[in-house]
């Protein structure tokens, strides 16, 4: 009865818009009074929540991704991908994904994707005479590339809170990634050859132009192999690439494109506020999770599931409708660290692969991102093409299906995502 009290105090805090972070934490306070428990507890598992090795990952490829955005790293990108893609029927649409494709792999934040790769990509797109909204769509849709394309900061998270392997994680999400984009390539041809969206052709790019490109963008190429390589091969933990991915940044805009140490600073100002943020909300969590354990939800749950699903195609789509309507009034942080540890109880018990369960789990999340209310990517895309919501809306709605038909694919071929881990950890 008293959770169910707490429970309904939660959704109330949600609903008039409290802070995700200061929702739990009024929540688990309101609990811990009623319960007759020592407000002490709350800061012992506050602290704890964030006492972790692995969470050092967190900041670190913030900063890796900051520090891109402010050295012009990302203009690099931008241009390499231009040449290789500009001339298909959608042209800078297809040259968006791809940049996001190419970003993920050092960067791993769907925040630093969208404002520093958005802000190059929707400029760019609305010069050339494409409409902002279908600019801002296509932006806001392709920057959900970024967490499931290793290095990512949401999987070390999810291996946090699972307690799986970040590296086969990591592995695992490489072929979804390359899924999502090509989902959305397509999509992005069949409009433009529809005539449905304005799309004006750019002309292909020369051997020399490509050679050109390809020579700016080589450094930033070849991160995301420097990760993924040591990481296999036992040379740095998913951790410690974190730490190689910044130094990997530094060197290359100090040294090699002759950036300045403003740009560092500005980055790390930037990197230090969204860590902070993103730190605060998993140590609010924290408590919240203990509590929802302590009143023996996870089992409760898992039993009603159980005795109504049986079968795995059955409890992906428990799951996955049930993060989409989560996704909704709650963000993606806080619905892995609740609700990560309770899905993969019930997935055990079907005998679903918790590293499959992840890459579907994240996926699933990540579409919240870019759903009202709630969605942070949202928001920073139509800030940055200055679109209302009703229209940025009409254009993006494609853009879930394409997503939702590669979360189906992989939940009925799991080696998708396990192929990769398998070949290289057996």
């Amino acid at each position: 009865m008293l959770f169910a009290i707490i429970l309904a105090l939660f959704l109330i805090l949600i609903l008039i818009r409290v802070p995700i972070a200061f929702a739990m934490l009024i929540t688990a306070a309101v609990y811990l009074l009623a319960a007759d428990i020592s407000l002490v507890l709350l800061a012992q598992k506050v602290a704890g929540g964030v006492d972790s090795f692995s969470l050092l990952a967190v900041p670190l490829f913030l900063l890796a991704g900051f520090l891109m955005n402010t050295m012009g790293i990302t203009e690099r990108i931008f241009a390499f991908a231009g040449a290789l893609v500009r001339h298909i029927p959608g042209g800078l649409g297809h040259v968006n994904v791809l940049a996001s494709v190419i970003f993920a792999g050092m960067s791993g934040s769907i925040i630093a994707d969208a404002g520093g790769l958005g802000a190059v990509e929707i400029k760019a797109m609305r010069e050339a005479g494409y409409r902002d909204r279908f600019s801002a769509a296509i932006t806001a849709a392709s920057a959900l590339i970024g967490p499931i394309i290793p290095p990512s900061i949401i999987m070390v998270i999810y291996a946090f809170v699972t307690e799986v392997s970040v590296g086969r994680l990591f592995l695992a999400g490489v072929i979804p990634g390359l899924l999502m984009a090509g989902s959305m390539m397509i999509l992005i041809y069949f409009l433009a050859k529809t005539g449905r969206e304005v799309c004006p052709v750019l002309p292909r790019a020369d051997f020399k132009e490509v050679l050109t490109t390809f020579h700016g963008a080589i450094l930033p190429i070849l991160a995301p192999l420097i990760l993924i390589g040591g990481i296999m091969s036992g040379i740095f933990t998913p951790t410690e690439a974190g730490v190689v991915a910044v130094v990997y940044v530094l060197i290359v805009g100090l040294f090699l494109l002759k950036f300045s140490w403003r740009h560092i600073v500005h980055a790390t100002a930037e990197a230090a506020t969204a860590t902070a943020t993103t730190l605060f909300i998993i140590a609010c969590a924290a408590i919240f999770t203990w509590i929802v354990s302590t009143a023996n939800i996870p089992q409760i749950f898992s039993e009603f599931v159980s005795d109504w699903v049986t079968t795995q195609t059955g409890v992906f789509i428990v799951i996955i409708i049930s993060v989409l309507l989560l996704g909704t009034v709650m963000e993606g942080l806080p619905i892995l660290i609740v609700f990560g540890p309770l899905f993969l109880a019930i997935a055990t018990n079907v005998g679903i692969d918790p590293i499959h369960l992840g890459i579907v789990f994240i996926m699933s999340i990540m579409i919240g991102g870019i759903t009202p209310p709630v969605g942070i990517t949202l928001y920073v895309v139509m800030a940055i093409a200055k679109v209302p919501l009703p229209d940025f809306m009409r254009s993006i709605w494609p853009f879930y299906f394409a997503i939702v038909a590669v979360i189906i694919l992989l939940v009925f071929f799991p080696a998708l995502c396990l192929w990769l881990p398998d070949i290289a950890f057996g």
